[in-house]
């Protein structure tokens, strides 16, 4: 996170979970040190608004945006859903953002 944040990024989760499910799945991992907020109702608005939403699954692909101050999509990038994004690659789009 201390990363994310020295190169003004803010990291937000979300998923198309109820935020009670967000709530227990946060418990259990002990915390996370980012926001969570649930794209339930209407179910996957958030996701079908980004062209993520698996219809057929009933959820969102699991997907990194990156998304400058002006709110344009600077970068894309789909995962599997058990794959861990690689970190680098997100940071690396953030230093060739314009900056303000």
């Amino acid at each position: 996170m201390d990363r994310f944040a020295k190169a003004n990024a803010q990291v937000v989760g979300i998923t198309c979970d109820p935020v009670a499910s967000l709530a227990a799945w946060a418990k259990q991992l002990g915390g996370i040190a980012f926001p969570l907020a649930s794209d339930f109702w209407p179910h996957g608005a958030v996701s079908r608004g980004y062209g993520v939403f698996n219809e057929q699954r009933g959820r969102s692909e699991r997907a990194i945006f990156v998304i400058d101050a002006a709110g344009i999509v600077r970068y894309i990038d789909l995962h599997q859903l058990r794959e861990v994004p690689d970190e680098t690659q997100v940071l690396e789009q953030l230093d060739q953002m314009p900056r303000e």
